[in-house]
């Protein structure tokens, strides 16, 4: 049986191999982001791009450079005084700029017609797009809540950074909002009736979860690990938000403020409704819509440790075919060419074995008379 290895293999191999080369770099992807394209002046330019309802959407916001220090300034032992209860400090609904991000939100919304169910999980689609970063990297803190503009900032943040924002806008946009906290996690109750899902009865009224991290997580969709589990219900106390000095709009609206009550602890309630009803909230006006625009992700640009890690792969595996194709070149072609040449050597070697010791002659080993003097030389 041949060992040598077909030509068109590893031909079609090497050609596979230069092609995925050549188009890896200009993979299309379907993504959500958030990057800071240019920094202008005093204000820092974001771009924020998601999807909902199989939309997908991209917002430019310019972000005062003095609003963002303002709250940068605040030390972590300020913000982390009261514990996961005391997160109101950093729900800012009073923050103009954050009033102007939910207005624009609502007026997007109730441009396309949304209900407030639909306006709601537009606003956890967009803060869900929000890259996910532990505090210990990004910060240097085992624990370090961002104020909202921070995480917008910043480009994203762990689950209480992401829930902050979420309740900060969902209050302002006049939602009864609550902060969970099922065990080392963060996240969002809003107020909501009859709705599919499952939720928390807090001063017996109901309140949806909201998962703020994961991309797709619907209200009321709670994720395996904390099905069953304990969390705390923790109000939000806007009266003792923090308010940065720096000079804006005078025209600024105040917040409702919500129930700040004690905290409870209580088991959740799961439901089974399968037709989802508005939320316990005042009626909200409506948003304008973006076409669908897949991003483009270019692998050398975005990440390019992944594509010299891909290049040498596809090197060594060229170079490993093209080696295996020289080494069965070098190998016998089949066992049996081995045996016969390995046979005749020994026939060879037998062909000049005796010696006559009369005339010189050489013999074959099983000569019994000399072939040229004839005489004999068996057993000599």
């Amino acid at each position: 049986m041949s060992r040598r290895i077909p030509k068109r293999p590893v031909q079609l191999l090497i050609v596979l191999s230069l092609v995925c080369l050549i188009t890896i770099p200009t993979i299309t992807l379907s993504s959500t982001s958030a990057q800071t394209t240019a920094e202008n002046g005093d204000y820092y330019n974001k771009t924020f791009t998601w999807t909902y309802n199989g939309n997908q959407w991209n917002w430019n916001l310019s972000i005062s450079k003095a609003l963002y220090d303002a709250y940068n300034a605040v030390p972590d032992s300020t913000r982390t005084r009261n514990g996961p209860a005391g997160y109101g400090f950093l729900t800012t609904t009073q923050d103009y700029f954050m009033r102007v991000l939910a207005q624009k939100l609502n007026e997007t919304t109730t441009g396309l017609k949304y209900t407030t169910y639909d306006q709601v999980s537009f606003i956890l689609a967009f803060v869900q797009s929000l890259p996910y970063t532990s505090d210990n990297v990004t910060t240097g803190f085992d624990e370090y809540p961002r104020f909202p503009i921070e995480t917008l900032v910043d480009g994203g943040g762990d689950c209480e950074d992401t829930s902050i924002l979420f309740g900060t806008l969902t209050l302002i946009l006049g939602y009864g909002t609550v902060y969970i906290n099922p065990p080392n996690h963060y996240a969002v109750g809003v107020l909501g009736n009859n709705l599919h899902g499952t939720y928390w009865t807090y001063q017996n009224q109901t309140y949806y979860y909201c998962e703020t991290t994961v991309n797709n997580f619907k209200i009321g969709q709670l994720p395996d690990e904390f099905q069953g589990q304990q969390a705390t219900i923790y109000s939000i106390n806007q009266d003792r938000q923090f308010v940065p000095q720096v000079t804006f709009d005078p025209t600024m609206e105040t917040p409702v403020p919500t129930d700040s009550s004690g905290v409870v602890t209580t088991k959740p309630t799961p439901t089974n409704q399968p037709n989802p009803t508005d939320f316990a909230s005042p009626d909200v006006p409506a948003p304008t819509q973006e076409p669908v625009d897949p991003l483009s992700f270019n692998l050398i640009t975005e990440s390019p440790l992944l594509f010299i890690v891909i290049l040498v792969a596809i090197v060594g595996s060229i170079g490993a075919t093209v080696w295996s194709v020289r080494r069965s070149k070098e190998l016998p072609l089949s066992p049996e060419a081995s045996t016969q040449e390995t046979e005749e050597t020994t026939v060879t070697e037998d062909e000049t074995g005796k010696f006559c010791i009369f005339c010189g002659s050489s013999n074959k080993d099983v000569a019994v008379y000399c072939e040229k003097c004839g005489k004999q030389i068996s057993g000599l």
